[in-house]
């Protein structure tokens, strides 16, 4: 995961350094793309497969830990303030979209990412503490 962040990282940085002028050749961005969306999905994936049982994001809020709700807040920050950016571009130059989209796209899927392992992890040390529920232990501990 930190190998695909290292990409995302280095893949926006390249398409920046590419997109000044807002007239590059999309062939030109192509390596930039591949670093940002390839990282990216490198990020998500094991993220997303930390926890088979699932995450109640919004019923469990209460005992997420604070960096996973900070992150989960902030890829959607980035995915909203992408849309924008990507339509107030399109007004002045209708090639733009296409080539930033992905720039933010990169950043979100590791957001999503690093937020779904956190949230994930937390879920699953929450299913093994004593007393919680799915952990069969809870059922016969002292005091029950």
């Amino acid at each position: 995961m930190a190998g695909g962040t290292v990409c995302v990282l280095a893949g926006s940085g390249l398409g920046l350094l590419l997109l000044r002028d807002g007239r590059s050749d999309p062939l030109l961005l192509l390596p930039s793309l591949v670093l940002s969306l390839g990282g990216g999905y490198a990020v998500l994936f094991p993220g997303i497969s930390v926890s088979r049982q699932g995450v109640k994001l919004y019923r469990d809020w209460r005992h997420h830990p604070p960096a996973a709700k900070v992150l989960w807040v902030l890829s959607l920050a980035v995915a909203l303030g992408g849309l924008v950016a990507c339509i107030l571009s399109g007004l002045a130059n209708p090639l733009l979209p296409g080539q930033l989209v992905w720039l933010f796209t990169g950043i979100y899927l590791v957001l999503a990412g690093w937020s779904s392992a956190l949230l994930g992890q937390a879920a699953v040390v929450r299913a093994k503490a004593p007393g919680m529920a799915g952990d069969p232990a809870g059922a016969t501990a002292p005091g029950r």
